[in-house]
């Protein structure tokens, strides 16, 4: 029987072993080389989240960031914050994070801790940040009461989500991927070979049958990688309804990234507004 305590376990060992973003930098992993050339990457490819995290002026707030990978945000926030507390699930992210900050003799806490059950006091933050982690917990719903329940009164919080009001899910995901996938077993099935991405994909397929290529589980895997388990993707309307419910009002939300080269970004911009892949909600802490 698989439980919520063994699907986190899952997203904790598959974090552990694909620390997010690591991939694309092709230097020896937490070295200066390393950390530099990530935030280089990171802020030319999302060229939105300087903006964001610039925007909010956090000078006698204290944060909370909620999913650190690599640690690139965890530094800009720390920087121009009154104090930065960081969480993460994995210990991977907690490492590089803190070597991340001591690199640049940036002060921060950063913690081991799971979104759905945070190990902070009442009222101890002013904001709350998390840029594509809540998407990989089981319940989404835990983590906006625990999100709540460590804002100040006054608090506000800037969440990214996936959103199905999208290019990618409707056009990459649930059409292209697809049929990709029905071209991989066909090739394996008359002796050819797939790359190692679409051979995991294919595994998978062997293991689940039918199963994986299901409106509900083939998601899943097509955003952060074939051996991914959960990775939900929401429609806008489900994720604000979900934010009330738990007491937390959002005052708008913007959509970002089109899967285009960075090299075209007044382009990118444009397409992601209305088909973008990344939803984030502004929004504070609701009163009750």
């Amino acid at each position: 029987m698989i439980t919520e305590e063994n699907k986190l376990e899952g997203v904790e060992n598959f974090w552990n072993d694909h620390l997010c973003g690591s991939q694309f930098i092709n230097k020896e992993i937490y070295t200066p080389e390393f950390f530099n050339e990530y935030r280089a990457f990171r802020y030319k490819k999302e060229h939105h989240l300087l903006e964001i995290i610039n925007d909010y002026d956090s000078t006698d707030r204290d944060v909370l960031e909620i999913g650190l990978g690599v640690g690139a945000d965890t530094t800009q926030w720390a920087a121009k914050s009154k104090s930065h507390t960081g969480i993460d699930l994995t210990d991977e992210a907690v490492y590089s994070t803190t070597e991340h900050l001591k690199l640049l003799g940036l002060k921060g806490t950063i913690v081991k801790g799971s979104a759905e059950k945070l190990p902070f006091d009442d009222h101890s933050f002013d904001l709350v940040y998390s840029q594509g982690v809540l998407h990989h917990t089981d319940n989404i719903e835990n983590t906006f009461k625990e999100i709540r329940r460590v804002l100040r009164p006054d608090g506000e919080f800037i969440i990214m989500l996936y959103t199905k009001d999208s290019f990618n899910y409707w056009v990459r995901i649930q059409f292209y991927f697809r049929l990709r996938l029905l071209f991989e077993i066909f090739k394996n099935k008359i002796g050819g070979k797939s790359n190692s991405t679409w051979d995991a994909h294919y595994k998978n397929f062997k293991n689940m049958g039918w199963k994986y290529w299901s409106w509900k589980e083939f998601p899943h895997h097509c955003t952060d990688g074939p051996d991914c388990t959960i990775a939900n993707i929401y429609y806008k309307k489900e994720i604000i309804d979900l934010m009330v419910k738990h007491g937390l009002n959002v005052n708008r939300t913007e959509k970002y990234h089109f899967p285009i080269a960075s090299n075209y970004p007044k382009l990118e911009r444009k397409l992601a507004k209305y088909l973008g892949f990344y939803r984030f909600y502004w929004g504070d802490k609701g009163i009750g």
